[in-house]
């Protein structure tokens, strides 16, 4: 199952959701001018899946009209499609940050279902996938350097592993509730 069908099954999604997907994770990096180096979330042929279905049920001449605006997206080049896509996420009024949450979410539960055994790679992996976000100060995962109290020889021990998945899983519980609960609240 891709990214993009997970954070699907789990909650609403919008044009500001498909933008920021569509960006990728460069957008939040030190350099977010250079954003096409890095990878999309999602795939064109997701993009299209998603602006067809909302071709097919929208009442909106404008998203309509912008909708048709994404036409050919597979000859076209990322920057391009996101200036198209661009109105369509200013007229759904979502919060960037917001839609990130979800895409956070759905990329952990995948980096965690697909954790090496191996105790030290499980933790390189948790830390390479925090990273990528920038350690944010909720991560339920710490660096020696950002605080962690634990000694380096007890650091890769599979009981850390263990202990930390639990940690990940509980703040995923909680991010999802969170999730779920403001989006019902905003009506995203």
């Amino acid at each position: 199952m891709s990214t993009f069908e997970r954070l699907k099954q789990e909650f609403p999604v919008n044009w500001v959701t498909i933008l920021v997907g569509w960006k990728g994770l460069g957008a939040m990096s030190p350099w977010p001018e250079r954003w096409t180096e890095f990878p999309s979330l999602l795939t064109v042929k997701e993009l299209e899946d998603y602006a067809l279905e909302r071709l097919t049920s929208s009442d909106s001449p404008a998203e309509l009209t912008a909708i048709a605006d994404l036409t050919d997206v597979g000859s076209k080049r990322r920057e391009e499609i996101a200036s198209e896509l661009s109105p369509l996420a200013r007229s759904d009024s979502g919060d960037p940050v917001f839609e990130l949450r979800k895409w956070r979410l759905a990329i952990l539960q995948e980096t965690i279902e697909n954790l090496p055994s191996d105790p030290t790679y499980a933790l390189l992996a948790l830390t390479e996938f925090w990273n990528s976000f920038g350690f944010p100060s909720d991560a339920p995962q710490k660096t020696r350097e950002m605080g962690s109290s634990i000694r380096p020889a007890e650091y890769f021990r599979q009981e850390n592993v263990d202990r930390l998945l639990q940690s990940h899983r509980e703040w995923m519980a909680n991010e999802i509730d969170a999730i779920k609960g403001q989006s019902t609240a905003s009506g995203s």
